[in-house]
């Protein structure tokens, strides 16, 4: 196969603006796209390695995947081991094991596949999954493990026929890909079956170049290889993280790297500007910068736990650039050279550094991502809590690293047995989180309360998970579930608790207010305001502060998110103050410490375990407030006066 050092070129406009997309520059808003201009590349290269292969008869398979352990393993490999001791002593408990989880399905080729799985409610945030960048290389991967096996099934056959089933093949992979990007966008964004008509179109490239298919008149060559650039800019400034993908829109840079492959020859503008000495250089390390600039990123930001400067920015971006260049000349370049790595040397190393890794990923998932090895643990030991004998209706909130999903056909009682009233407490993980909270006032105020609460409710969470959610779990959720409209004369008083800025900003807030007017008809309502709602995880921070040994001041973490909350709380106390079996407990009765609101409980703790919900020790420390308030003799007033006509 002749070089074509326009591709490299290629590729590095490929690596660019992927790392500056994820280092946060916003005029490559569309810099992901980089990763879609990658697997057409790959899809060129590859076939075009075979049929070269093919024509000359020396085909094999093993000498197929020799050349892939050749160019991904020994940097992959490389990289992911100098990540290990910086998780070691920069990652939480909570985001050790998910970098640890990565750590065995990486060598497996499959970290797609887990990535896809546990993006979830309570997920790591992308940008800090120092290993989430290799989900492109596992699905490259996956196709080299079928493609191969398809051309030496087809080889002999008419080239039509070939054509044929990867044109169907590859209209059927855009076709799921269009579908995915509204129904199920976390499987479509990060699987093979809607990622495979982007590799297949540079396969189809190879073809058209190799095969000596009828050509389009050179004359063409600068009008196409320009216009090809062109669709890669405008995907570049123009998309965003909003922009469905893949789908229809993943035509424009896909289309556009075809175009140069095709035309750009030394005779085009984008022929001679590619092949540049910058762009060249850049790309034949753009696989190792890759590699490098996601894990310095990720842990930069576990590391300084605030918005990185621009100065921060650039500098990790030109140390990237430093350890691809180190990281190609001292391991990608020896190991491609098959004189001082042979076949079986290659193939035993790969083994056992798979090996390694996967080991090291199954120790530090089983030990829950070695909870003892920093000396926050001693503190934070402090304000756990267990959870009841029987779990938590919605989430077994026992631990301050994370709410655990609990049984949600369990019925969940809290409070005292039998009680003198009985009352529902009914919505999303903003009830949840109430739980403890009302098993302590439940207790002295002598009621039994009866938890239903479920987390598939908002319509933002629906979306953020592309349609995972089914309709008929989403019809069950808060305010349309027909067991609370059923039941509520079972009850003595209605317990409602959600995420009422969630409602307010996708519309469905009105929805609420008609559900909490028709069940104070049927029996009396207590509505909980949310807690405060803030831009990034608060007992990350808090934690952090104590690994660090610096000070920890929540007042300089913003929650801008709040705004919107706080008017739908403002719509809710006008409500309750206007309907007399109506009861709203604000914040100020669940948060004020020595009279004054606050988010630092009495024992200078955080109220929260995350950017929105309280911990165990947040919700019991907010029943010792409001029980203490008097607001408490006001609501044990409300539930003492006759039942509604």
């Amino acid at each position: 196969m002749i070089y074509r050092p326009e591709i490299d070129g290629l590729r590095a406009l490929a690596v660019l603006p992927v790392i500056l997309f994820h280092a946060g520059f916003q005029f490559f808003s569309g810099g992901f796209v980089g990763v879609d201009i990658f697997f057409v590349i790959s899809g060129y290269l590859i076939t075009s390695i075979i049929l070269s292969d093919m024509d000359n008869g020396n085909f094999s398979l093993l000498n197929f995947y020799e050349r892939r352990a050749r160019r991904i393993l020994p940097a992959l490999f490389f990289v992911i081991l100098a990540c290990i001791p910086l998780a070691w002593f920069l990652l939480l408990p909570k985001d050790l094991i998910v970098f640890s989880q990565g750590l065995i399905a990486v060598p497996l080729f499959s970290s797609n596949i887990l990535f896809w799985q546990t993006a979830d409610y309570f997920a790591t945030a992308s940008e800090l999954n120092p290993l989430l960048h290799t989900w492109s290389l596992a699905v490259e991967e996956q196709y080299y493990l079928l493609f191969p096996i398809f051309m030496l099934l087809t080889y002999r056959l008419d080239l039509k026929i070939t054509l044929g089933i990867l044109i169907l093949v590859s209209s059927l992979s855009l076709a799921f890909a269009q579908w995915g990007s509204i129904n199920a966008a976390y499987f479509s964004f990060f699987m093979l079956p809607a990622r495979g008509w982007e590799i297949l179109i540079g396969a189809f490239a190879a073809f058209y170049l190799n095969k000596r298919i009828t050509k389009i008149p050179s004359k063409w060559n600068q009008l196409f290889s320009f216009l090809g650039m062109l669709l890669i800019i405008f995907s570049i400034v123009y998309f965003d993280k909003q922009t469905p993908f893949p789908s229809l829109y993943t035509l424009f840079p896909t289309i556009g790297t075809v175009l140069i492959i095709l035309f750009a020859d030394k005779k085009t503008f984008i022929g001679h500007l590619l092949p540049g000495n910058i762009f060249v250089r850049i790309g034949l390390i753009s696989y190792s910068a890759y590699l490098w600039h996601q894990p310095l990123l990720a842990f930069a930001r576990h590391r300084i736990d605030s918005d990185l400067s621009n100065s921060i920015l650039i500098t990790l971006v030109i140390l990237t650039f430093v350890l691809a260049h180190l990281s190609w000349r001292y391991i990608e370049a020896p190991f491609r050279n098959k004189k001082r790595f042979e076949q079986k040397k290659v193939f035993i190393l790969a083994g056992l550094s798979s090996l390694l890794i996967i080991f090291l990923g199954i120790y530090g998932t089983s030990n829950q991502g070695h909870v003892n090895r920093i000396p926050m643990q001693a503190k934070i030991s402090e304000f756990e809590m267990p959870s009841i004998a029987n779990g938590w209706c919605f989430y077994s909130i026992d631990t301050i690293d994370s709410l655990e999903f609990g049984n949600q056909n369990l019925k969940c009682w809290l409070g005292k047995s039998p009680g003198k009233k009985v009352g529902l407490l009914f919505g999303d993980s903003f009830a949840g989180q109430y739980e403890p909270f009302w098993d302590k006032v439940g207790a002295r105020a002598d009621l039994r309360i009866h938890s239903v609460t479920t987390n598939w409710c908002f319509p933002s969470l629906n979306s953020a998970f592309g349609g995972r959610i089914s309709s008929p779990a989403f019809d069950q959720c808060l305010f349309n579930r027909e067991y609370v409209k059923e039941h509520l004369l079972d009850y003595d008083f209605l317990i409602l608790a959600g995420g009422w800025g969630d409602l307010l900003a996708h519309e469905k807030f009105d929805n609420a207010i008609e559900f909490i007017k028709y069940a104070s008809k049927k029996t009396r309502v207590i509505i909980m305001a949310s807690p405060k709602q803030f831009d990034k995880n608060i007992m990350d921070a808090f934690k952090k502060s104590i690994w660090w040994h610096t000070d920890f001041d929540i007042e300089m973490i913003s929650f801008d998110q709040d705004n919107i909350a706080q008017d739908a709380n403002k719509t809710l106390y006008n409500l309750a103050k206007n309907n007399k079996n109506i009861m709203y407990i604000d914040r100020n009765s669940l948060f004020a410490v020595n009279n004054k609101l606050s988010d630092i409980t009495l024992q200078n703790l955080p109220f929260h375990f995350d950017a929105d919900h309280i911990s165990i020790h947040g919700s019991h420390s907010a029943a010792d407030i409001f029980m203490n308030s008097s607001k408490y003799s006001a609501f044990k007033d409300f539930l003492l006066i006759e039942s509604p006509e």
